[in-house]
């Protein structure tokens, strides 16, 4: 999922499209490649964010914006990298290597310093892997329940900027049970996002009410087609 301000998420996409996108089996062989644990703290002029890589039993990529956010549910980590957000992108690119940044100081290291002299290798063997793989799937609405009646259709709708906003929500809550639990336990509200465009006014429904599923938190359409009570945005 893309990261506002944070380049080096693309890298942690591509991770996680591989991981998803492998057979069990085959997710399996990589992860007995690695054998380990990659946490991440990537920081920018924003501030910070955290990923963990697990390619020790499960092969899943979560994140946070806490250290604990991202590693709840995750296996102890074995290496926690802090780097830089761009410094990560170049060591993705070929362009520096990460003993050098390490010796430079752009790079911090806590745990198995081994480990983190094999990452230029390890985003090497994935960026192959997902060169090999269909591309990742544009953001879905997901499917309304009957009550809705709402049909599948794509979010993000051309000439309409803040809907690409609306499709990566849709995109995080739909992929995180826990962690759309948490943010609909915090928010618990519905609202109508209506945006102008070329084709005039469209709308979106967030419920982000406790209890909303997947397939409820982002539809398209008014708060009245959906039937549901709204705030407007």
């Amino acid at each position: 999922m893309p990261i506002e301000g944070f380049a080096s998420s693309a890298i942690i996409d591509q991770l996680t499209h591989v991981l998803t996108s492998l057979s069990a089996d085959d997710r399996k062989k990589e992860v007995n490649k690695t054998k380990a644990v990659y946490a991440f703290q990537v920081t920018n002029a924003k501030g910070k964010h955290f990923f963990v890589v697990d390619l020790k039993q499960a092969g899943k990529v979560t994140d946070g914006a806490s250290e604990a956010e991202a590693a709840k549910g995750q296996p102890k980590p074995d290496i926690t990298i802090t780097i830089d957000d761009g410094t990560f992108v170049k060591i993705s690119e070929g362009k520096t290597t990460a003993a050098g940044e390490f010796m430079s100081g752009k790079v911090k290291i806590k745990g198995n310093m081994m480990l983190g002299m094999k990452l230029e290798p390890l985003l090497k063997r994935f960026k192959k892997l997902a060169e090999s793989l269909p591309a990742a799937p544009a953001a879905k609405a997901p499917v309304a329940d009957e009550a809705s009646g709402a049909a599948a259709q794509e979010i993000a709708v051309k000439g309409y900027e803040g809907s690409v906003v609306i499709a990566q929500i849709a995109q995080v809550l739909g992929a995180d049970e826990a962690k759309r639990q948490s943010v609909l336990k915090s928010t618990n509200a519905i609202f109508q996002i209506d945006l102008n465009g070329p084709q005039g006014v469209k709308s979106w429904v967030l419920n982000l009410k406790p209890g909303a599923s997947a397939a409820d938190v982002v539809v398209p359409g008014t708060a009245a087609q959906n039937k549901k009570t709204a705030g407007v945005v």
